[in-house]
């Protein structure tokens, strides 16, 4: 009988021993100097790539042009982390369209440095929006097209 209390004398004496560091004793250590945060501005139209046919009609977003830049704007604010990167300027965003109106892939220009990860962050986007257009005709016929978004993108720094 001894023996069992000396032994669970000496197993709760040392239970605490071990320390779990939680989510905040590590924030409380840290100080952050500034923000940062991306704005962008989608003002400007949805250029289309001219088709050479007679009778062209060009690819459509159901709802049209509005509900395109309004859904892509709102999954860029949900999607594009504004950490990893520092973005000023105006960047094309082309969308290539395949016959049946689905997104086939985008090109972002001009390129910068670390753009793949703002690139990266972008296709997050455009594949959480699933955009399904209308596929573009010629003389009645559905083809490839192109759309050009151009984005202004502009990074500003708060010092805390």
């Amino acid at each position: 009988m001894k023996k069992i209390f000396l032994f669970l004398i000496f197993a709760f004496t040392f239970s605490n021993a071990q320390y779990l560091i939680e989510d905040n004793d590590i924030t409380d250590n840290t100080k952050e100097v500034g923000k940062q945060s991306v704005s962008y501005d989608l003002n400007n139209p949805l250029e289309f790539y001219r088709l050479k046919c007679d009778n062209a009609v060009y690819a459509q977003f159901p709802g049209g042009e509005n509900a395109f830049k309004q859904k892509l704007f709102l999954n860029m604010k949900s999607d594009l982390d504004n950490s990893f990167y520092s973005v000023n300027g105006t960047f094309e965003l082309i969308i290539s369209i395949n016959k049946t109106g689905n997104m086939q892939g985008f090109n972002l220009n001009p390129e910068v440095q670390n753009s793949n990860l703002l690139k990266r962050d972008l296709e997050l986007a455009l594949r959480k929006m699933n955009p399904k257009f209308t596929p573009a005709t010629c003389d009645g016929v559905p083809i490839e097209s192109k759309i050009r978004q151009k984005i202004n993108f502009r990074t500003d720094n708060f010092d805390i």
